[in-house]
């Protein structure tokens, strides 16, 4: 299995003590893990300040950087054509056309990306965009789904406080999760965010069964 991830979903489980944990719930491993050429240093800019405010805190910089360190850089896509073409879809931007192609090119890939709207640009360009979304059915993990995948593996409650505990809540966290959240309500909150983009999703038999199609 290949990797392809994308920046704003590693920020995000680094911010959350998930990263560490991403390679037992997705089943694969660290050296799997791809990034674009330019990831590194749009996670980390090179002044130390601006590195830490990007990231929230000490803590989330540390396992960014320590992450960064294991993964690969994608070679460039070969096929240029698809590269413009997705240029000229409107909610697939820069870094997620790149990856959109690479999984073209890749075999058996894995797309972990916190970009919704790119998704649901696919899923509305899916008949112009058919090799993008033959390589991406069935093979996306979300910042969702990785949360529910990580309950499967180790408890709601823990990941509750982990999520609980990152510097930089997103917009979903700040909607479905409070500390007086319980385990059914924060579920039926993450699969509402999901539910629009089902048919990408990977490891279905392991998600609550609302987001369990075939």
């Amino acid at each position: 299995m290949i990797v392809l991830a994308d920046n704003d979903i590693i920020l995000k489980l680094a911010q959350c003590d998930l990263l560490d944990a991403l390679p037992d719930i997705l089943d694969c491993q660290e050296a799997e893990f791809f990034i674009t050429r330019a990831a590194k240093y749009q996670l980390l800019p090179k002044k130390p300040a601006k590195a830490l405010s990007k990231c929230g805190n000490e803590e989330t910089l540390a396992r960014l950087t320590s992450f960064l360190e294991t993964t690969q850089t994608l070679p460039d896509v070969k096929d240029t054509a698809l590269l413009a073409q997705l240029d000229n879809i409107e909610g697939i931007d820069g870094g997620e056309k790149f990856l959109f192609a690479a999984a073209v090119e890749t075999e058996n890939p894995l797309l972990i990306t916190g970009d919704r709207r790119a998704l649901r640009a696919l899923l509305e360009h899916q008949g112009q965009l058919p090799t993008v979304f033959s390589a991406l059915q069935n093979a996306v993990v979300t910042f969702e789904s990785a949360i529910l995948l990580a309950m499967r593996h180790i408890g709601f409650a823990i990941v509750k406080q982990k999520l609980l505990g990152s510097p930089k809540p997103d917009g979903m966290l700040k909607l479905v999760l409070r500390s007086e959240t319980g385990e059914a309500d924060f579920v039926e909150g993450l699969c509402s965010f999901s539910k629009e983009i089902t048919p990408l999703l990977a490891f279905k038999p392991h998600l609550p069964s609302e987001l369990n199609q075939p």
